[in-house]
């Protein structure tokens, strides 16, 4: 083991002064201290003792389990040299305690009902026969010291709902992993990506992948899809003595419940961790070597449910069942961090159902082991795979808490005889085209003409409800969720309206986003782009008998209704509305209004957005045949339709974007500005408007040659390096034609209200109140092709 988990190398992280030796009392271990007469113990000679005693233990009254660990002193103990001595009794739980730089090694036992020693004996409440040993005794003599710990299960489940969160367009470890059983959805966490030298593979838990080649799925960019199936490798339980041969454990295994899944496409994944921290090697453990000084380190976990979660390593073998005459161990039994005089607050430690699979990570050594972004300099070293949980009461309060279960991972590895993958799409960011949007809502302001002053004014103090400023656009965690409290407002159409929390989304809203302008009818191969070279046709009815003409390319017959595309009489609604709030003096609708207008017109100029080869060619899909062994499908055959290409869409407009922001932007400033000949007066001439830009867009970046240059591309080099050469420039041009667009739609929509016509609030909402504009359907309501027209203003 190397020497960051050796136990003298730095100050126990619980001592009242970690970073002051000066300040901790002088210690007193002199050879009739506890300490002194159990320092030779091994974790062998633990284990020997818990093993013999076990069964004996177990059937003391209010005895719930046990593990291995050091002895843990009562927090109000004074430690020693420190007079005078103050020595507490009563009970000892898990957070009125803590192991300190002198605890001794001691087998836990855990109970439910903490009794005190007067209460035992003749004429008493309890036989002392049935009084939890303070020593345990090895053949040889030797004597093993037993701590009781007050921590009884809670048997009531969590009532607060976990908050998945879904990745983008990268999945990897911390993201959801989701499975249908009996009409439930079953969530666990994705740990890592591991390999077995042929076939890269995720690793989750195994409840949650079921049985061979049951189909998984997640969440990527707001739209469920599949992600693979389970592979035949799968661990459930372990015999101890099978895992850690020549240790005491009979009739004991080892919990590991872990499965691989088959990963349907590698590059839809990666094993960079969340929060930008760097993977270290794997910390490698077994019988010839698994170091007591683990317990007290700092490990820290990223869960689909929880988020990141910080904690401490409590107890090592927490022996937390027994069935059927046999011991179920976990090998790590992790909770909350121990206080210290430096470090009094630590982080609420929390674990929630959907945690199931959290990777944990032993942290490098820092002044208090806190997860920052100072501690990301460090190597975080792959340790363990939850499994479960626990939740005890652990306090004098009462109040339950949850402790994880984990399986090391090192084990997992080798009965699974895979590796730990730490250097796949690294680069990645997890953004889904969001940076797009929001490079395009950043300039609009700058493209402002000097005749609107206070519409320049407004929508610069409101800068930050619409966008994200340039260091967040550059920074590859930049997310926009809708999980969020606040979204700006260039990307609440996709994570609000769109795959917001149900309670927000809109059924309506998929057809606002694109337009396949395209698709050609088969009776004549005329396609709304020719169609709407006459004015006149830019109509929502007209559109609507064009779509019942046109069939569905992967389905067949016409197409319905959540896949007609209506961009354009979007952007004529909100130009409408616009007008409205600046006539009415709606400042925060009016800013609310332009700044969600920035992301239909932002999928306007860009041309997959625009386009029937949106993911690929569906007139050349091939089909891919989903046979269903369990649930209340199990037996029958589903036919996918997979288009040729399929992932251009994320490796262009996700991947090649998001690699060149820096470029992006810089291009972007040199947007030009509106001159007055450009202003239009209504609705409809900004849906004019609008075509004539994807009409642009699409003789600058034909979405054809952009599907041919994917397939050609070469596997070996960066997929978004070989699209930029290309279509680098084309794509900076085309999304300065969406950032002047939009800033001719503010102006005339602010212009045609009269707002320089007199004083108005500039001032900047609050992210509550732009969020409570937004929040109701009657804002802006989203409307299919069929729908629209009657709230569209005819000039």
């Amino acid at each position: 083991m190397t020497s960051n988990i050796m136990r003298a190398s730095r100050p126990y992280p619980t001592t009242p002064a970690a970073a002051s030796v000066s300040a901790r009392p002088q210690l007193d271990l002199s050879s009739q201290g506890p300490r002194n007469l159990y320092a030779a113990l091994s974790l062998h000679d633990l284990l020997d003792a818990r093993d013999q005693y076990h069964v004996h233990l177990m059937r003391h009254p209010n005895v719930v389990a046990t593990a291995i660990g050091y002895y843990r002193i009562r927090r109000e103990d004074s430690w020693p040299g420190v007079t005078p001595v103050i020595k507490t009794e009563g009970r000892r739980t898990l957070e009125n305690s803590e192991v300190r730089p002198y605890s001794w090694p001691a087998v836990l036992v855990f109970v439910d009902k903490w009794v005190a020693a007067d209460e035992f004996g003749k004429g008493r409440n309890y036989d002392p026969d049935t009084m939890v040993p303070r020593t345990l005794y090895l053949p040889d003599g030797r004597r093993v010291p037993v701590c009781v710990i007050e921590a009884p299960r809670d048997p009531v489940s969590p009532s607060e709902p976990p908050s998945i969160r879904y990745p983008l367009n990268n999945i990897g470890s911390g993201h959801p992993v989701l499975i249908e059983v009996q009409e439930r959805e079953h969530v666990a966490t994705i740990a890592c990506l591991v390999t077995d030298g042929h076939k890269t593979y995720a690793l989750t838990n195994r409840h949650v992948t079921g049985g061979e080649g049951e189909v998984l799925s997640s969440q990527l960019g707001g739209r469920s899809q599949r992600i693979g199936v389970a592979a035949p490798l799968q661990q459930t339980r372990v015999a101890f003595s099978e895992i850690y041969p020549g240790w005491p454990g009979r009739l004991t295994f080892i919990n590991m419940d872990v499965g691989l899944i088959d990963i349907d496409d590698i590059n839809a994944w990666t094993a960079k961790l969340q929060g930008n921290i760097t993977m270290g090697p794997m910390v490698d453990l077994s019988a010839v070597d698994f170091p007591l000084a683990l317990i007290g380190r700092h490990v820290c976990g990223y869960g689909a449910a929880s988020q990141w979660v910080r904690g401490e390593i409590h107890a090592l073998f927490y022996r937390y069942k027994s069935r059927g005459g046999f011991e179920y161990v976990s090998d790590f039994f992790i909770g909350p961090r121990t206080p210290t005089k430096d470090y009094p607050t630590p982080p609420e430690f929390v674990t929630r159902p959907g945690d199931s699979g959290t990777l944990w990570l032993l942290e490098p050594y820092s002044e208090h082991d806190v997860v920052d972004a100072a501690c990301a300099a460090g190597e975080y070293r792959p340790l363990a795979v939850q499994w479960g949980a626990n939740r005890l009461y652990s306090g004098l309060s009462r109040r339950p808490r949850a402790y994880a279960l984990a399986t090391c991972l090192s084990t997992v590895c080798d009965r699974l005889n895979v590796d730990v993958v730490r250097d796949w799409n690294l680069d990645q960011p997890d953004t889904w085209g969001a940076v797009g949007h929001f490079s395009i809502a950043s300039r609009v302001v700058k493209a402002l003409s000097n005749a609107v002053p206070t519409l320049a004014e407004l929508m610069h103090n409101n800068a930050q409800i619409v966008s994200h400023n340039d260091a967040t656009i550059l920074n590859d965690e930049f997310r926009g969720l809708g999980e969020d409290a606040f979204i700006p407002m260039a990307d609440v159409p996709d994570f609000f309206w769109k795959h917001g929390k149900q309670h927000h989304t809109r059924p309506s809203e998929g057809p606002n986003h694109f337009a396949d302008m395209d698709q050609k009818r088969p009776t004549d191969g005329i396609d709304l782009l020719k169609l709407c070279e006459n004015p006149a046709n830019i109509d929502p009815g007209v559109w609507n008998a064009f779509y019942e003409s046109v069939e569905d390319l992967l389905d067949g017959g016409p197409i319905m209704l959540a896949h007609r595309g209506l961009l354009p009489f979007r952007v004529w609604q909100i130009f409408d509305a616009m007008v409205d709030f600046v006539k009415d003096d709606k400042m925060p609708e009016f800013v609310c209004a332009a700044g969600v207008l920035t992301h239909y017109v932002g999928d306007a100029c860009q041309p997959l957005h625009i386009s029937f080869l949106h993911d690929g060619d569906p007139l050349q899909a091939k089909i891919h045949i989903v046979h269903h062994k369990k649930g209340p499908k199990a037996g029958t055959e589903e036919e996918k339709h997979i288009p040729l290409g399929q992932g251009v869409h994320s490796a262009y407009e996700d991947k090649m974007v998001d690699a060149h922001r820096d470029l992006i932007l810089a291009g972007l400033d040199q947007t030009a500005k509106v001159t007055s000949p450009e202003h239009i007066a209504n609705g409809r001439e900004a849906a004019i408007r609008t075509v004539a830009m994807m009409r642009q867009t699409f003789k600058r970046l034909p979405p054809q040659k952009i599907l041919d240059a994917f397939l050609a591309r070469d596997k070996n080099d960066s997929v978004a390096e070989q699209l930029w050469r290309e279509f680098g420039d084309p794509t900076i041009a085309a999304m300065q034609d969406g950032t002047h667009l939009l800033a001719v739609l503010w102006e005339s929509a602010w212009i045609a209200g009269g707002g320089e016509s007199k004083p108005r609030d500039t001032s900047a909402l609050d992210e509550q109140q732009a969020m409570g504009i937004c929040a109701p359907a009657e804002f802006l309501p989203s409307l299919t092709v069929n729908e629209i027209g009657k709230v569209l203003a005819r000039p």
